[in-house]
């Protein structure tokens, strides 16, 4: 984003919440009508800051269903993230579905439970693209708490490194997020995340 250009972002709230994990500050963004979460702790305007960019899964995240690793991952990144002395987490809220939105990822869970096929086959049946996400606006969450230091990204997904990267984000290490062991019941999940979008995933063998 060039410095001329508006804010795609406006800053609504801030508050502390206490979790499972600690204590978080939390800073609520509004984005054409949706909300970004950033909870954080610790210095955020500091250089190698761990930042994790959390698309939502309300099946995982909410239901408890554990065909993907969406739940398992926003759990142990507040857990790692409680750890450390500067940390940010950063959930886009309107990012559903690898970015196709409910409807369309209710409609991709239907088609893979009733034909019984895989995710990639659930896709190519309904003539979707496997990934619709993009990262200004997280970008631009963390220029806003973080400035421009240098952040260290916790990814499996390379292209959330150039995504991010693309937007002006200096990432200087990614740092790997994987649930070891795998669950057997989202290894078909993690294997097609693996080889068909790249994902980084040695745990699996």
């Amino acid at each position: 984003m060039m410095d001329n250009e508006p804010a795609a972002i406006q800053r609504i709230a801030e508050f502390s919440r206490p979790t499972v994990f600690g204590e978080f500050k939390m800073t609520v963004y509004n984005k054409d009508g949706s909300f970004i979460f950033a909870l954080s702790r610790g210095e955020l305007m500091a250089d190698e800051l761990l930042v994790r960019v959390q698309s939502p899964c309300l099946f995982g995240e909410s239901f408890g269903v554990n065909s993907c690793d969406c739940g398992a991952q926003l759990t142990e990144a507040l857990r790692l993230g409680s750890q450390q002395t500067n940390f940010l987490l950063i959930y886009l809220s309107n990012q559903e579905g690898r970015g196709l939105g409910m409807f369309q990822k209710i409609k991709l869970i239907e088609t893979e439970a009733n034909r019984k096929v895989g995710m990639i086959e659930a896709f190519g049946i309904l003539g979707l693209p496997l990934e619709l996400r993009e990262y200004r606006a997280a970008a631009e969450v963390i220029r806003d708490l973080n400035g421009y230091h240098p952040v260290r990204l916790m990814t499996n997904n390379p292209k959330k490194v150039s995504g991010l990267s693309s937007d002006g984000i200096a990432i200087s290490e990614r740092v790997p997020l994987l649930i070891n062991p795998p669950n057997e019941a989202c290894r078909a999940y993690l294997s097609a995340k693996r080889d068909n979008m790249g994902h980084i995933m040695p745990h699996l063998g």
